[in-house]
């Protein structure tokens, strides 16, 4: 399947172009959440949290973000320096959007398009209502598969926020599960406050490392 076609999405070359959310600090970092591990590129700037929640929140309503081509590029020059080649990238499934083509699922094809590997669905949509927050996703379905990874090979999972890594948890531990070499990597995790030129950190996970 042509999923660059299907949604939409032109394949260019990776730049150098700053995040159209320039509050957004530059800080690549581990996280972990139940002993699994994954990395983030970016994490929001507490003075500015609450502005660019809510700009992220109208990108993502757009057809076609421009935010997509940056967060993309970031998160496969990240890729490339955590991984080298990965076999395949994937998305955790599109929730609250309500949208089959939801910004997670475009910003993991604009990955794949830019590492040069293929992109597979390998989890259903999930749709739900509500708010996207860590206490309603106890009420979430159990994760539905598509298909399973039958390559070798590292399969690169994306999503565009973790704020509590639930999401990145539960679908690398199904990787996992099926036997997959499964990497986690989301655009922005965490939150810093920049104060007289020194950073403090904070997040849900149990723990984290910069890189």
């Amino acid at each position: 399947m042509d999923w660059n076609a299907a949604l939409g999405l032109v394949p260019r070359t990776p730049t150098a172009e700053p995040s159209p959310l320039g509050s957004l600090v530059h800080r690549p970092t581990l996280y972990s959440r139940n002993g699994v591990t994954w990395a983030s590129v970016r994490c929001w700037a507490s003075q500015a949290k609450a502005a660019d929640i809510a700009a992220l929140r109208a990108q993502k309503a757009l057809p076609l973000s421009p935010v997509l081509a940056p967060a993309a590029d970031e998160i496969a020059g990240l890729a490339e320096r955590l991984i080298g080649k990965a076999a395949s990238v994937t998305t955790v499934p599109c929730g609250h959007s309500r949208r089959p083509d939801c910004f997670g699922k475009q910003l993991a094809v604009a990955v794949a398009d830019r590492l040069a590997v293929p992109f597979q669905q390998y989890f259903e949509d999930r749709f739900v209502r509500g708010a996207s927050h860590p206490k309603e996703f106890r009420k979430l379905a159990p994760i539905s598969w598509i298909d399973v990874p039958s390559h070798p090979g590292i399969v690169l999972l994306v999503d565009d926020v973790a704020t509590s890594g639930w999401h990145m948890e539960e679908a690398l531990t199904a990787l996992r599960g099926k036997g997959c070499a499964a990497v986690g990597i989301a655009w922005i995790s965490g939150t810093v406050t920049v104060s007289n030129g020194s950073r403090s950190s904070a997040h849900g996970s149990d723990w984290t490392a910069t890189l």
